[in-house]
């Protein structure tokens, strides 16, 4: 058997190459890759049932770096073989997206192994970046828009190794600017647009959508799209009402005003909306910690895999709520909220003063995702409520700070026990973005959105979860903000570098 090599190609991502091969018989195709002809790394693999081309993007090289790479080939017949092997050097990192960066590992300590999803806004650069753990940009994807904060946001990788992120203005928001992108996009990883549905296009399909909450007119996506198992996608969006003390609902507490509430659609995989959920249906909106106009600031929706209902974070109420979503049959009540003044004790912390404040992106930390389940969340801080019920930052209170907890939640009980909480200086105050995970070797990273008041900066630890956290590896940049920082295993589901 005479194997044709393989092609090479460039595409629209400088760092990114096609590697295609023609095979004979149906087989599967992997790329070993590397700065010399040890490779060292390898793409994930993909497979043909007949003869022909296959192709493989191949991510994850520095910038302006020569890469060595060879294909090897797996035929259903049993029969394997290695292409020749293939030289290919990446180009510069796009100046729009050059990362002020810098990362430290702690001496005697070894830091999960992968690569860094940043979601950068509010400054140079904005988008999209991979990073490895000493800082060095494998992989960018720019904000297009000319819209100052038409922000990418919630970006996540899907089972396909494609990205999937929303594109919209930040909140609040006054009008909407006719060049603003306002859409939902998947893209690969050589940067292309593989669908894509717009505000304007949603809007048409939600008035004539027979869902019991889908008649809303939304105004902008915004900070988060949740991928499910089905292949659904659950999109963050806002709608305006105008309220009174006669609309409905009704406003008793402030003057008439225009309030900005979220809501959430459920999309199939053709983009029709199936279901969604107004918080102007389930939330009072005479309860406004923060904000009477930017109401509640959905930031995160979070799917609960064991019962099929939704987590949503809402910034401006200082709560996460249980949503009855039911994989899409439920009717939208909120089975809890998680906060202060909320449905749950607070165990090992002092409430109100230890619960969340303008929290971002609440995460499972533990395998089941009902019951007595492990949850964590940004803590930011913002409005915290102190002791005596003075609020933070205001004129004779102290000063705002962050956190970063862990609960252990027991929904039957309506107890939120500490298991972890890393009370930050006032010096690393977040203001807002940033999330938390949980690390497959057992520590947290978090990520310090808004630590910079006055220049843009962003700080990412990687911490022990034990009492005394110790800090095993770090990130410091400047001239953005990291909305979100979270550790992958590599650029292709699967495949751990």
């Amino acid at each position: 058997m005479v194997l044709a090599p393989g092609e090479i190609a460039a595409t629209g991502n400088p760092q990114v190459a096609l590697y295609s091969m023609t095979l004979p018989f149906p087989g599967t195709v992997t790329v070993s890759f590397g700065t010399d002809t040890n490779y060292g790394l390898r793409t994930w693999t993909r497979s043909t049932d007949s003869s022909g081309k296959v192709s493989v993007f191949v991510a994850g090289m520095r910038a302006s770096t020569t890469y060595h790479m060879r294909a090897s080939i797996a035929f259903a017949n049993g029969i394997s073989a290695n292409d020749a092997d293939h030289t290919f050097t990446t180009g510069a990192v796009p100046a729009n997206m050059r990362l002020n960066v810098s990362a430290t590992m702690t001496q005697g300590m070894t830091p999960q192994p992968g690569v860094e999803l940043l979601n950068s806004l509010s400054g140079t650069p904005s988008g999209v970046l991979v990073t490895d753990l000493a800082g060095n940009t494998l992989w960018t994807y720019a904000n297009t828009s000319n819209v100052a904060q038409n922000y990418i946001n919630g970006v996540k990788m899907l089972p396909n190794g494609d990205f999937l992120m929303a594109i919209g203005l930040g909140l609040p928001y006054s009008s909407i600017p006719a060049e603003t992108i306002n859409e939902i996009r998947e893209v690969n990883l050589a940067g292309d647009t593989v669908r894509s549905i717009g505000i304007y296009t949603l809007n048409g399909a939600l008035a004539v959508a027979s869902c019991a909450e889908c008649h809303v007119t939304l105004g902008t996506f915004h900070h988060d799209v949740e991928p499910l198992p089905n292949g659904h996608w659950l999109v963050l969006a806002t709608t305006a009402r105008a309220l009174s003390s006669t609309s409905t609902p009704a406003l008793t507490n402030v003057p008439p005003a225009t309030v900005l509430g979220d809501v959430i659609v459920d999309l199939d995989q053709n983009m029709q909306p199936v279901w969604a959920w107004n918080a102007f249906n389930h939330l009072d909106p005479n309860r406004h910690p923060m904000s009477i106009t930017d109401w509640t600031h959905g930031n995160a929706v979070v799917y609960s895999k064991d019962d099929g209902n939704v987590l949503v974070s809402l910034r401006s109420q200082s709560w996460v709520l249980k949503v009855r979503y039911a994989d899409g049959v439920g009717d939208g009540s909120v089975l809890w909220r998680l906060g202060a003044g909320g449905d749950f004790a607070l165990q090992g912390g002092n409430d109100p003063v230890d619960w969340m404040y303008a929290q971002h992106f609440p995460a499972f930390f533990s395998a089941n995702t009902t019951g007595t389940f492990s949850l964590g969340a940004m803590d930011n801080g913002n409005s915290r409520v102190l002791a005596g019920g003075s609020v933070c930052g205001t004129a004779g209170a102290a000063p705002c700070y962050s956190t970063v907890p862990v609960w252990q939640v027991n929904e039957s009980a309506k107890t939120a026990a500490f298991t972890f909480h890393q009370v930050l200086p006032v010096s690393e105050y977040s203001f807002f973005g940033g999330n938390m995970q949980q690390l497959a070797n057992g520590n947290v990273e978090y990520d310090l959105c808004g630590v910079g008041l006055t220049t843009p900066s962003s700080q990412v630890f990687e911490v022990t979860q034990e009492s005394t956290a110790k800090t095993v590896w770090s990130m410091q940049v400047t001239g953005t903000y990291l909305y979100r920082a979270s550790r992958m295993p590599s650029l292709y589901p699967g495949v751990q570098w």
